[in-house]
């Protein structure tokens, strides 16, 4: 069934529903959630250079349903020996991408007590000659960028999933916050971009790297940032064309300019990834137009076809 349907009805369940066999005591319930939580954790962030198993990250993602939360999540990875391991580091930041994006909307809240010590893992590694470790410093800054941005917009869950009713209302009708919105948006872009270029820069010798575990290591994280960045390439598009409408082209060069960098770079990123055969049973990957929208034509906008990225049903694992 849909993770949605699923999510959904175990969130909702009452906790003495859960307990209802005779002498089963709430208690031994938590217990029982905190071992089979603790297990999916260390399963999916070890230091093996291979990609996370999509079942345990589920498990967790789900955990954060069940309490409404990511406080279990976070005791348990608060012991991890990140320090110890770019590789484990890494795993860590892929899941917790995929905790933010899926997980209960309290999540972003449990996430952002916690920035210090995302912040520390970063720069650890930044400091430190080592490949994982060049991109575990890229990722953090992504993740803290994610989460300064979600906790200043709450109308965009950290899934990033909007309605264009929704991004209007955000948006609002003052001229300014529309322009500073854009900027965030554009910033959080290139968050975004920075790491699937750094991916790509480490993995570019390799021919059949996406068939090898350790190329796997490094591509699984950039499922989630296609689909962060399929939705803020549609929402920065949507926010051009309302600037547009409202300043005069020459004051907003600098926006254009900023664009269509990172159109060409989403592209390209998008282009390279959909050659991969590793993401091909994963993901369905839009394609962008040839070339970017004209914002100096107000009739353009109707040419613009939102990018959609689909995810296939969940193929059983071996």
């Amino acid at each position: 069934g849909s993770p949605g349907i699923h999510m959904n009805s175990i969130k909702n369940v009452p906790a003495r529903v859960l307990s209802r066999r005779p002498g089963h005591s709430l208690e031994a319930e938590r217990e029982q959630f905190d071992k089979t939580q603790a297990i999916s954790i260390s399963k999916a962030i070890n230091s093996q250079e291979a990609p996370v198993k999509e079942k345990h990250a589920r498990r967790i993602i789900l955990g954060t349903h069940h309490e409404k939360g990511a406080f279990t999540f976070w005791s348990y990875a608060i012991g991890l020996p990140l320090p110890s391991s770019s590789i484990l580091s890494w795993k860590f930041c892929h899941v917790l991408h995929k905790v933010l994006r899926d997980g209960h909307p309290n999540v972003l809240h449990d996430c952002q007590r916690y920035r210090s010590n995302i912040r520390e893992i970063g720069d650890l590694w930044g400091h430190l000659r080592d490949q994982y470790g060049h991109l575990v410093n890229i990722y953090t800054k992504l993740l803290l960028t994610k989460i300064s941005f979600h906790l200043k917009h709450p109308q965009f869950p950290a899934g990033l999933e909007v309605t264009d009713e929704v991004l209007e209302k955000a948006a609002g009708t003052d001229v300014n916050n529309i322009f500073q919105l854009t900027v965030e948006m554009f910033d959080y872009m290139d968050c975004e971009l920075k790491l699937s270029e750094s991916v790509f820069r480490q993995l570019n010798t390799a021919i059949a790297v996406s068939q090898m575990s350790s190329g796997q290591c490094r591509l699984a994280p950039l499922i989630q940032v296609i689909q962060d960045c399929s939705h803020l390439y549609h929402y920065t598009v949507k926010l051009m064309f309302k600037l547009h409408s409202c300043l005069p082209a020459d004051t907003l060069q600098g926006h254009r300019d900023r664009f269509h960098e990172q159109f060409h770079s989403l592209r390209n990123f998008f282009r390279r990834a959909s050659d991969m055969l590793y993401f091909k049973r994963l993901i369905q990957i839009p394609r962008l137009p040839e070339g970017p929208p004209n914002f100096l034509r107000a009739s353009a906008l109707a040419e613009h076809i939102k990018p959609v990225v689909v995810i296939p049903e969940e193929a059983p694992e071996e």
